[in-house]
C-alpha cells in the first residue's frame, strides 16, 4: 500500500509501510476524557500543546526576559533549551515505543520514528535517497519536514526569522535516531521556510562529522538549486564537550591547587618552625651573652698564668661554641647575622673542594667542573662553604657502596620566572650523585628541621640550615630526585654587579684584643633582659665607662635634651617589648641628632634599621667584652676624626 505519513527511498518503502501499520494502530487506540483532563493513546497519557507556544511565542518571551539589545543572546538561549528538551523527549519516546512494539533492529526502530512524528503532529518526514542510516561513524541522514509545526507557526504569525527555527524538529529527530542506533547524533537545519528557504531541510550525522556533511551539502545542493543555504548546528554536543573540557580542566586545576596548598602548608610549617627556632636561638644567645661577658670580665681580673683565668677562658670558649650551635637555627629561620661580601664563587669552591676530597673518600669518584670564572655573588663565604659541604657529605652518604659525585658551577639568565626562580641572572652550584635517590614523600619533608633519612646518624638540621642560609642570601635551592636514580641539588644565587656591600661588625666568636683604658664615656644602655643588661653594664664599667641602664625603652625615650647633652653613646637592644631599638634611637636622635648609636641583637639586622639611623653600628650577640669596648672606641674615634 502507498505510504501516507512518510516519504522514503523506494528500497525501504516496505519496511516503513509496516512501521506505518504498527504506529497507526498504536495511535488508533486513543481515548479523550475532558472531564478528567486526560488524553490516552495506547494506554499512555499524552498532552496537546499549541505549536506557536513552543516556537515563535517562546522566542518572543525569552527576548522579553533578556531585555532590549540582547536579542541574539536571547535567541541562542531559546534555541539551546528547545533543542536539548526535544532531543531528550525524542530519545525517551523512542525507548518507550521500541519496548511496547517489540522492535529490535536499528532500521525498524528508525522507521517507526517518522511515522510516530507525523501522528504526533510534529511534521511530515521526507527522507532523501542520499541518506545512509547505518550503525557507526558513517551514519548520514538527509530529510525534509514539509509541514514543520515550527516554521508553520512563524508563517501563521506573518513573521520571518534570522535563523532556522525548526529547533525542536531537529532535536526530536536526532534523539529518536540516537536511541534507535545507539549513536550520538545531531541534526542541523540547512534550509528553513521561516527564513525564506524553499523547504525545511535537515542533515543528521555524528557530532564530529556534522560540519563535514553540512559543508558537502552546501557545495552540491546549493550549486544544483541555486538557492543560498544557511544552517545552524545545535550546540548540545558542543556544550557537552565544553562541559567535559571544563570538568577536566577543573580536575587538573584542583590537583594543581591541592599541590600548591600542600606546598603552602609546608612553607607555613617551615616558617612557623623557623620563627620558633629563631626565637629560641635569640633567647639562647642572650644567655650565652651573659655567660661570656661575665666570664671574660672575671678572667681579666686574674693574671694570664693564673689557673682560675684559664678555667674562665674555657667557660667563655664553651659559651662561644654553644652559641655557634644557634647559627644553624638562625640560618634555618633566616635570622642569622651574616657577614656578606662580594665573593667569586668558583674561587671559594676551588679551595673548598681540595679540603673535601679526604672527606668524600676513595669509594666515591668526585668530579669538579667550575664554569663560572670571575662570577661574583654577595655571600657570607663561610656560609657558602657550609652549604656546599653539607650537600657533598649528603651525596657521599647516599652512595654507601661508592659511585659518582659531580660538583659544578654555571651561570644562567632567566628572561621569565621558572618555578620559584624570578627572572634574573644567577650563578648556580650543582651537586649531583648517583646514589639511592628519594621518593616524593621524602622530598616533601626534605628541608624540614630534624627530618633525616640517616637512621641514628643525622641531626636533621643540615638541609634545613642550608635552605635557610640560601634563602637568607637571596638565593634558591631546588632538588630533583628519584629512587635508584640519584639526586641533583641546584643552588642559585643572584649575580652581584654593584659595589659597596654593607657588612655587620664583629661576627660572633671573633676574638678582639683587650682595649687600652681610655677616657670615661657616658653610655646609655637599653636592654629588657635583666641578666644581659647587668652583663653589659659590668663589661662597660669594667672598661672604665659610666653607664646609665634602662630596662624599659620608654624610660630611655623620655630622656630630656639636657640629659642627652651629657651622653656620649647609645647602646640598645633591637628586639624589645613595646618599642624596639630603632624606635629608641630615632626618638633620641630627634633630640640629639649627633648621638652615636650601637645596635645589638642575636638576630640579623634589617637593612632599613641601619639606613634609617645614619652612622649606627651593629654588634651581634653574644660578644666578648673586648669586642664591645673595641667597637665603642672605634665609633668614638670615627666621630672625633669626622
Amino acid at each position: 500500500m502507498a505510504l501516507r505519513t512518510v516519504r522514503v527511498p523506494v528500497e525501504v518503502e516496505p519496511l516503513f509501510a509496516k512501521a506505518e501499520e504498527v504506529v497507526s494502530r498504536f495511535f488508533s487506540e486513543r481515548h479523550d476524557d475532558p472531564t478528567h483532563g486526560t488524553i490516552e493513546i495506547f494506554g499512555e497519557r499524552y498532552v496537546l500543546l499549541r505549536a506557536a507556544s513552543l516556537s515563535v511565542e517562546f522566542f518572543d518571551l525569552v527576548r522579553t526576559l533578556y531585555g532590549p539589545s540582547r536579542e541574539i543572546e536571547a535567541d541562542d538561549f531559546a534555541r539551546n533549551i528547545l533543542y536539548d528538551l526535544a532531543h531528550a523527549v525524542g530519545r525517551s519516546d523512542a525507548r518507550n515505543f521500541h519496548l511496547k512494539m517489540g522492535l529490535e533492529d536499528p532500521i525498524s526502530k528508525l522507521s517507526a520514528g517518522p511515522v510516530h512524528f507525523a501522528h504526533a503532529g510534529w511534521a511530515f518526514v521526507d527522507i532523501s535517497p542520499d541518506s545512509r542510516p547505518v550503525p557507526g561513524p558513517e551514519y548520514y541522514l538527509k530529510f525534509d519536514h514539509p509541514y514543520s509545526f515550527e516554521s508553520d507557526a512563524w508563517g501563521r504569525a506573518n513573521r520571518t526569522a534570522a535563523f532556522p527555527v525548526c529547533i525542536m524538529n531537529a532535536g526530536y529527530s536526532s534523539g529518536w535516531c540516537s536511541e534507535s542506533f545507539g549513536l550520538a547524533l545531531v541534526s542541523a537545519e540547512v534550509q528553513c521556510r521561516a527564513h525564506g528557504g524553499e523547504v525545511c531541510r535537515f542533515v543528521m550525522a555524528p557530532p564530529d562529522r556534522i560540519e563535514e556533511h553540512v559543508a558537502a551539502y552546501r557545495t552540491t545542493d546549493t550549486a544544483r538549486t541555486g538557492s543560498q543555504t544557511i544552517h545552524a548546528i545545535p550546540d548540545f554536543f558542543a556544550r557537552k564537550k565544553v562541559e567535559e573540557d571544563l570538568q577536566s580542566r577543573f580536575r587538573t586545576e584542583l590537583r594543581e591547587r591541592e599541590a600548591a596548598e600542600a606546598k603552602l602548608r609546608v612553607a607555613q610549617k617551615l616558617e612557623a618552625v623557623g620563627r620558633l627556632a629563631g626565637g629560641i636561638a635569640h633567647d639562647f644567645n642572650n644567655l650565652m651573652a651573659v655567660v661570656i661577658a661575665r666570664a671574660s670580665v672575671l678572667a681579666s681580673r686574674f693574671d694570664e698564668n693564673d689557673p682560675i683565668r684559664a678555667e674562665l677562658d674555657r667557660i667563655s670558649e664553651a659559651g662561644e661554641r654553644a652559641s655557634s650551635l644557634t647559627k644553624q637555627l638562625l640560618a634555618f629561620s633566616r635570622s642569622q647575622v651574616v657577614h656578606r661580601v662580594p665573593v667569586v664563587v668558583d674561587d671559594v669552591l676551588s679551595d673548598l673542594m681540595r679540603l673535601l676530597e679526604p672527606i668524600v673518600g676513595e669509594q666515591v669518584s668526585m668530579n669538579v667542573s667550575l664554569r663560572a670564572p670571575g662570577t661574583v655573588a654577595l655571600l657570607d663565604r663561610s656560609q657558602l662553604e657550609q652549604v656546599v659541604t653539607n650537600l657533598v657529605v649528603n651525596a657521599r652518604d647516599a652512595m654507601p657502596t661508592g659511585g659518582r659525585l659531580d660538583v659544578s658551577t654555571r651561570t644562567r639568565e632567566l628572561r621569565a620566572p621558572e618555578g620559584d626562580l624570578p627572572a634574573g641572572r644567577y650563578v648556580e652550584v650543582v651537586v649531583y650523585d648517583e646514589g639511592v635517590g628519594m621518593d616524593a614523600t621524602t622530598l616533601s619533608h626534605l628541608f624540614e628541621p630534624y627530618f633525616t633519612t640517616k637512621s641514628g646518624a643525622g641531626t636533621g638540621l643540615g638541609l634545613a640550615t642550608a635552605h635557610g642560609i640560601v634563602r637568607q642570601s637571596g638565593g634558591f635551592i631546588t632538588v630533583a630526585s628519584h629512587p635508584r636514580v640519584g639526586s641533583t641539588f641546584t643552588v642559585s644565587f643572584p649575580i652581584h654587579v654593584s659595589e659597596g656591600a654593607v657588612e655587620p661588625v664583629g661576627p660572633p666568636g671573633a676574638r678582639v684584643p683587650e682595649r687600652a683604658v681610655r677616657d670615661v664615656l657616658r653610655i646609655v644602655v637599653v636592654e629588657d633582659h635583666e641578666d644581659v643588661r647587668a652583663a653589659v653594664d659590668l663589661a662597660l664599667t669594667h672598661g672604665g665607662h659610666s653607664v646609665l641602664v634602662h630596662a624599659d625603652p620608654r624610660d630611655a625615650m623620655a630622656m630630656s635634651v639636657a640629659m642627652l647633652a651629657e651622653i656620649d653613646l647609645l647602646l640598645t637592644d633591637v628586639v624589645m617589648p613595646r618599642h624596639g631599638g630603632r624606635e629608641v634611637a630615632l626618638a633620641l636622635r630627634a633630640k640629639r641628632p649627633d648621638l652615636p648609636v650601637i645596635f645589638m641583637s642575636g638576630y640579623a639586622p634589617e637593612p632599613e634599621m641601619l639606613t634609617s639611623v645614619p652612622g649606627a653600628r651593629f654588634l651581634a650577640k653574644p660578644f666578648r667584652p673586648g669586642e664591645l669596648l673595641s667597637l665603642v672606641d672605634e665609633l668614638m674615634r670615627a666621630r672625633i676624626v669626622a
